[in-house]
């Protein structure tokens, strides 16, 4: 009993773990887009509720003003991941908060904070911040 109690354990921590790993995956493919300045694929590839709460054009005016200025990442690394069921003003579901410290061509050091969700049954941004 006490092997098979292990191995489920071990099973369901190597799934937590891989959809860790898929969802960092998203997160920086969907970085990259932002870094090119595709701030209107950006929006189209996050998640919807996400797209309720902010529009089209608001979020290209918003990373025009704010990200573009930055210019180009020289580095980014991820520095920690955390798992929430609620979040202030969203509904309760399952969200990964992904911190990145970041080097920018004109900011020598800002934290990255993308928020993910999987409410619509694949990890998509709810969230971004740069501080």
């Amino acid at each position: 009993m006490k092997k098979l109690i292990l191995f489920l354990s071990l099973c369901i921590s190597s799934f937590v773990l891989a959809d860790d790993s898929t969802a960092s995956i998203v997160a920086k493919e969907w970085l990259k887009i932002v870094d090119s300045g595709e701030y209107v694929e950006s929006w189209e590839k996050s998640d919807p509720f996400f797209k309720l709460q902010l529009s089209q054009s608001k979020w290209d005016a918003a990373l025009t003003g704010v990200r573009a200025p930055l210019g180009a990442v020289k580095s980014r690394a991820e520095i920690g991941i955390e798992e929430y069921s609620s979040l202030p003003g969203a509904p309760d579901g399952l969200y990964l908060v992904i911190q990145f410290q970041t080097e920018f061509q004109n900011k020598e050091s800002a934290t990255e904070t993308l928020t993910l969700s999987k409410s619509s049954g694949q990890w998509l941004p709810v969230g971004y911040f740069i501080k």
